[in-house]
C-alpha cells in the first residue's frame, strides 16, 4: 500500500525525543513493505538526519523561521493552553500542510492518509482525503481531544472530521470516551496500546555512568522521564520520595526531561528536605534514553489528570522501560492499564495518591525477587505484543479493511 502520513510533530534532529512514535510507526509500516511518505511542519531546530525508507516533506508556513511554533510541543503552554500566536498562525499552517499533502498524495498516488492528532492534522487529512477520494485514518494522542473539548468551535470542527474519517484509533479508553462524547461513532474507534523497539530497549543495555549524576553506585535508583508539565505527576513522585527516604536513606530519584514545572519541583524538594535525593539532569537525548532507563532499579510513571482536565494517552516511555526489563510502578489512568497488568507486568496505584505510590515503590525496593519477576514479565509482554512491528501490522490491517470496504 501507499500511505501518506500527516503529523504536526516529528523528530527534528538525531537524538530528538519529539513524537518518536510517529517515526516508529512509519518506519515499521515501511519495514512491512508499504510505501510511506510523511508530511510535517518545519521547525527552527530541524537538522539533517538519516530517513531510511521514509520520505519526509517539511513545509514552512511563516517568516521569520523563529515564528514556527506549530507542533513539536511548542503551541501549547504547559500542555493545557494554546499560545495566542498559535491562533494567528493556524490558517497559514493549515494552508501549508494542505498544499504539501495534496502534492505528496498526487505524486505518490496514495491509497490512504494517516493523520496523527485530529487537530489540526485531521482537518487537513479530511480535506485531502475528500478531494482524492481515499480513506482517512486518524490517531488520537490526548492533547488534541483535550483542546477540542474546551473550545466550542474546535469541538464542532472535530465532530465534522470524525464524520469524514473511515476509522479512528485511540491509545486509551479515556481518549475513546472523549471522542465519542464529541460525536465520533464508537464503531469507528479502535483502542490500541503503543509499543517499543525491543532491539533498541533491552535488559542488557549499559546504563549511563552514575558518577555523572553525582551518585556513587550504592544507591537505589528510581527513574522517570517526560516533559515537566502538571499531567506527568512528578510533584506526586517527589512527595512519595520524601516518604521513602526515612526507611531507604540511599534511595535517589532521577527525573529526565525539562519543562515549566522544573523550578517548582526543585522548591518542593527543598521544602520536603529531599533535594540531595532528587536529580534532574534535563533533556535526555533520544539515543541516550535506553541507557538512562537502564540506570533505574524501579521505573515510576506517576501520571495524573491535571487541574485543567488534561491527561496523557499512553506515554511511550512506559513500554520502553518494560522492554528494558524494569519493574514499573504507574498510575491507573489513561492508557497505562493497556500496558500494565497489575501485579503481573507492574504495579498500578490510584493517580495522585502519594501514600499508595510510596508504598508500591517501597514493596519493590524491599523485594529484589519481585522486581526481577515483574521486569521479566514486562519484557515478555513487549516482545509478544507491545512492539512497533505489531502496531504497524495493526495499522496495515486497518487500511486493508477500509480499502476493501
Amino acid at each position: 500500500m501507499r500511505i501518506a502520513v500527516v503529523a504536526s510533530s516529528y523528530p527534528r534532529f538525531p537524538g530528538d525525543g519529539t513524537a518518536p512514535f510517529v517515526k516508529s510507526i512509519a518506519e515499521h509500516m515501511a519495514r512491512l513493505g508499504h510505501d510511506v511518505e510523511l508530511v510535517a511542519p518545519y521547525d527552527p531546530d530541524v537538522q539533517p538526519m538519516e530517513m531510511g525508507s521514509i520520505r519526509l516533506h517539511r513545509f514552512r508556513y511563516v517568516w521569520p523561521k523563529r515564528l514556527h511554533i506549530m507542533g513539536h510541543a511548542r503551541s501549547l503552554s504547559a500542555d493545557v493552553q494554546l499560545r495566542p500566536l498559535a491562533f494567528a498562525l493556524l490558517p497559514l499552517f493549515l494552508l501549508g500542510s494542505f498544499i504539501t499533502l495534496m502534492r505528496v498524495t498526487g505524486r505518490q498516488k496514495s491509497h490512504g492518509i494517516h493523520a496523527h492528532w485530529v487537530l489540526p492534522n485531521g482537518l487537513v487529512g479530511a480535506w485531502v482525503a475528500s478531494l482524492r477520494r481515499i480513506p482517512l485514518v486518524i490517531s488520537l494522542h490526548g492533547s488534541d481531544i483535550f483542546v477540542a473539548q474546551r473550545n466550542r468551535i474546535f469541538r464542532w470542527v472535530t465532530r465534522s472530521i470524525f464524520r469524514r474519517a473511515a476509522l479512528v484509533t485511540a491509545c486509551s479508553k479515556d481518549l475513546k470516551r472523549g471522542a465519542v462524547d464529541i460525536g465520533c461513532d464508537p464503531a469507528k474507534i479502535h483502542v490500541i496500546a503503543w509499543g517499543a523497539d525491543p532491539d533498541r530497549f533491552h535488559p542488557g543495555i549499559a546504563p549511563l555512568d552514575r558518577l555523572a549524576f553525582g551518585l556513587t553506585g550504592n544507591e537505589a535508583i528510581l527513574v522517570t522521564l517526560g516533559r515537566m508539565v502538571p499531567k506527568k505527576g512528578f510533584d506526586i513522585l517527589v512527595r512519595a520520595l520524601a516518604l521513602l527516604v526515612p526507611s531507604y536513606p540511599h534511595v535517589h530519584l532521577l527525573i529526565g526531561g525539562d519543562g515549566v514545572e522544573r523550578d517548582s519541583l526543585q522548591r518542593l524538594a527543598k521544602e520536603l528536605e529531599v533535594s540531595d535525593h532528587l536529580h534532574m539532569p534535563g533533556r535526555i537525548l533520544w539515543d541516550q534514553v535506553p541507557h538512562f532507563l537502564a540506570m533505574g532499579d524501579v521505573f515510576v510513571l506517576p501520571s495524573v489528570r491535571d487541574e485543567a482536565g488534561n491527561l496523557d494517552g499512553l506515554p511511550t516511555v512506559l513500554p520502553e522501560a518494560m522492554a528494558c526489563g524494569k519493574p514499573v510502578v504507574a498510575s491507573r489512568i489513561a492508557g497505562i492499564p493497556l500496558a500494565i497488568e497489575d501485579g503481573c507486568t507492574g504495579i498500578l496505584v490510584p493517580p495522585g495518591d502519594v501514600k499508595a505510590l510510596a508504598g508500591a515503590i517501597s514493596s519493590l525496593l524491599a523485594d529484589p525477587m519481585q522486581r526481577s519477576a515483574l521486569g521479566v514479565a514486562a519484557r515478555i509482554r513487549v516482545e509478544r505484543e507491545l512492539n512497533w512491528l505489531q502496531v504497524a501490522r495493526f495499522f496495515a490491517s486497518l487500511f486493508e479493511r477500509v480499502l476493501r470496504e
